[in-house]
């Protein structure tokens, strides 16, 4: 057996062992007559994973049936606990020995599907609402807005000339939000508002500093996991007014993995710092000696500050406990302190994504905090 994909195929040194070999001489009728050398064949070393299997298994139910994927991250180490991909495959198809192996694996591969596509570190989406986190905190950052400010978050924005752009609630029927400052425009998920600020900043010659601050965020640059494939993502700058209000929404041309989102969820959490993903626990030999064991890796730092981290951490709170909040009434009963922002991200070939990313506080001794992303 030799690893293909994914961590087998990263940890195939490890899990195939030394093998073993002997060289001889043969003479003309094929007769060994001489063994010139010989390699002992060396057992595999055992690799472990940062998943938690029970677990695990839960976010790969909770994600079945739908096409997406769901990562979760310890927010202070950037150890991955659970990571899923829908729809995913049974790994028995590739067994030669499997009975099924040869039909199941032309399904697989003719599957409109993409089963094998891991969706969590390489399938690129836009990031939709979820993206307004950054929009705020580069608001913040530059001075152009502050929380105190007010702004009506009506059905529509009309600030372009010629062009009309439309809030989630004129589309769902519902009710406008009304005058909202900065961190309730994050709670309501306001389009009307955040349309507002990336014209606004364009328009002051902060063109480039959302996507700047969104790279900071580490999008549209791999994460570093290594053991996995991953795709970098898409975060370009703004070209006009018009790109410049799809991006502050999380549309238009930018896109990022699940993974990316999670990264950064998990780095508002725990203060600022951008961990490197990992998914190797550790690597023993035959007598359980450790060869290698999982080291928190710190890679950068949000470039906030400490007053815009907490801005932003309460509107992410408020978005799950507001009774106006966007995730309100999903998280009703949950006892674990909730922080988190929903996303609608318009889909060109179909029906729109839905995001949602957030983060446990409850400070337990016992249990880790956790981020999560999860794209459906």
């Amino acid at each position: 057996m030799v690893g293909a994909a994914g961590i087998e195929l990263w940890a195939e040194n490890y899990l195939s062992g030394q093998r073993g070999a002997a060289l001889y001489v043969v003479d003309s009728q094929g007769v060994r007559t001489t063994r010139l050398g010989q390699s002992s064949a060396g057992p595999a070393y055992s690799v472990y994973t940062t998943f938690d299997m029970d677990f695990q298994e839960q976010v790969e139910r909770a994600i079945d049936g739908f096409r997406g994927a769901a990562v979760v991250i310890e927010v202070n180490s950037g150890r991955v606990l659970a990571m899923a991909s829908s729809p995913s495959f049974n790994p028995i198809l590739f067994d030669a020995n499997n009975y099924n192996s040869n039909l199941g694996l032309q399904e697989l591969y003719a599957s409109t599907e993409q089963p094998l596509l891991n969706r969590a570190t390489q399938g690129t989406y836009p990031l939709g609402s979820v993206f307004k986190i950054i929009t705020m905190a580069t608001a913040l950052e530059t001075g152009a807005f502050d929380t105190t400010q007010t702004y009506e978050c009506g059905y529509t924005f009309t600030d372009l000339p010629g062009i009309t752009l439309y809030d989630w609630t004129y589309e769902k029927d519902y009710p406008p939000s009304g005058t909202l400052n900065l961190p309730e425009a994050l709670m309501r998920s306001c389009n009307i508002w955040f349309y507002h600020i990336g014209v606004s900043m364009y328009d002051q010659g902060y063109t480039e500093d959302v996507s700047k601050m969104a790279r900071a965020f580490g999008l549209g640059s791999k994460t570093g996991i290594e053991v996995l494939d991953e795709a970098a993502g898409n975060m370009p700058n703004p070209t006009s007014d018009l790109d410049a209000a799809q991006l502050a929404i999380g549309q238009g041309e930018m896109l990022v993995t699940p993974l990316q989102v999670a990264r950064f969820i998990a780095a508002i959490a725990n203060g600022g710092t951008l961990y490197r993903p990992q998914v190797v626990e550790k690597i023993t030999d035959t007598d359980n000696k450790s060869i290698y064991s999982f080291k928190p890796e710190a890679q950068g730092t949000l470039p906030i500050s400490a007053e815009t981290l907490k801005t932003v951490q309460e509107a992410m709170y408020s978005v799950v406990n507001n009774t106006r909040g966007t995730a309100q009434f999903q998280m009703v009963g949950l006892q674990t302190p909730i922080y988190g922002k929903t996303g609608t991200a318009s889909n060109a070939t179909g029906t729109s994504h839905a995001w949602f990313a957030g983060y446990t506080a409850a400070g337990r001794e016992d249990r880790p905090d956790i981020a999560i992303a999860v794209i459906a």
